[in-house]
């Protein structure tokens, strides 16, 4: 019998995002699966109300389509010609989101911060 290569499934990456600005929720343990889906889901609905720039571990690049029907808007293109923008994301470990978002009380409840600024 041939060993098998051990897959290593972690990190686990969450994508999230509001409007053309997107994010990502990391996961290193399986029992943090859950929570990243949840804050990926809370995080995009509430954007403004977090920093997650400040609270990021790395980054990753993506291309944006961005076109719009507003000539003042787009100074260079043709038209409704979409435009390809570079940008960058930031990466957040669930396990930071945990220690600057999550207030656990003694007795091992969760209470939630207002707010990252």
């Amino acid at each position: 019998m041939k060993k098998r290569k051990v897959r290593k499934i972690f990190p686990l990456d969450f994508y999230g995002e509001d409007g053309s600005w997107r994010f990502i929720i990391r996961a290193e343990q399986p029992e943090e699966i859950i929570d990243a889906m949840y804050w990926r889901a809370y995080i995009s609905c509430h954007r403004k109300d977090f920093d997650l720039l400040h609270m990021a571990c790395d980054k990753f690049n993506y291309k944006y389509n961005y076109s719009s029907s507003d000539s003042s808007e787009i100074h260079y293109g043709l038209g409704g010609t979409p435009l390809r923008v570079n940008m960058m994301g930031p990466i957040v470990l669930m396990a930071t989101i945990r220690d600057k978002v999550i207030n656990v009380t003694a007795d091992g409840t969760d209470i939630t911060a207002q707010a990252v600024a």
